[in-house]
């Protein structure tokens, strides 16, 4: 049997696969060569091959799930709708499926659905990532005339669950600061910064938003936080373009705030 990783170029492994399946054909090639062709967007050849592996083994739920994945890829959403509905029918306990099966929805502009197959999706898996929250967030928020509090609500949702995630929290203040919901920006922030391990970031963020919310004094007070939080990281950290910028980004706060009357 050969292995995805049993050579560096994909071609040769493609070569490796074929003559096997010349000798052999097996349901399991089908699919590993598929999955190659989907890769180099070959979707033809990849369904092809999908097609071939359902033939052998009729049973497998799974092809049901890499031909609508294929189909999404290729920008066709209708052609993935009814197996990836199949695949979800047969294994309704498998997660994935119902995240596909939002990423269909919301392509097809059934945004809602997407968000509702996303929450399934959330509910069975047992360790959602950062991304699952996130996607969900962005379908709600790509309804038309979105609520705002919905969004925030679906990202609270995955913060809870699986702790700050830069992510998740930059995409809520992101909506809270459009709002003009300060305090409660604020409030996200200082929950962040009790369970970060590191808070320089946090505490030009906090300055920001206390510049917005005309709290000066407080500004300055975090802006000078996070310029001390990064003169006492180790240099390795220190000597690095995101710390830099950061530092650039509290010594120009503080300079633009020192010279207002």
């Amino acid at each position: 049997m050969v292995g995805l990783k049993a050579h560096g170029d994909d071609h040769l492994v493609i070569e490796a696969l074929t003559e096997e399946l010349i000798r052999a054909p097996e349901a399991d090639l089908f699919i590993r060569r598929g999955e190659l062709f989907r890769h180099h967007q070959e979707w033809a050849k990849a369904d092809a091959d999908f097609l071939a592996a359902a033939k052998l083994d009729p049973k497998l739920a799974l092809i049901d799930f890499v031909r609508a994945r294929t189909w999404l890829e290729a920008g066709e959403p209708a052609k993935a709708q009814a197996l990836i509905e199949r695949y979800v029918a047969h294994v309704p306990n498998e997660p994935e499926g119902w995240f596909l099966r939002g990423n269909v929805h919301a392509a097809s502009g059934q945004h809602e659905r997407g968000a509702e197959d996303y929450a399934k999706g959330i509910a069975r898996a047992s360790s959602p990532r950062p991304e699952h929250f996130l996607r969900r967030a962005r379908f709600l928020a790509a309804i038309p005339n979105p609520d705002p509090t919905r969004v925030i609500a679906a990202l609270d949702e995955g913060i809870a669950q699986i702790g700050p995630v830069i992510s998740l929290v930059d995409y809520a203040l992101t909506l809270e600061l459009e709002q003009k919901d300060y305090p409660r920006a604020l409030q996200r922030i200082t929950t962040a910064m009790e369970r970060a391990p590191r808070r320089e970031g946090w505490f030009v963020r906090q300055g920001d938003i206390l510049v917005l919310s005309g709290r000066i004094a407080e500004a300055i007070a975090s802006y000078r936080a996070a310029l001390t939080a990064i003169a006492e990281l180790p240099e390795r950290y220190r000597d690095t373009v995101p710390i830099e910028k950061l530092a650039r980004d509290a010594h120009g706060a503080l300079a633009r705030l020192d010279s207002k009357p």
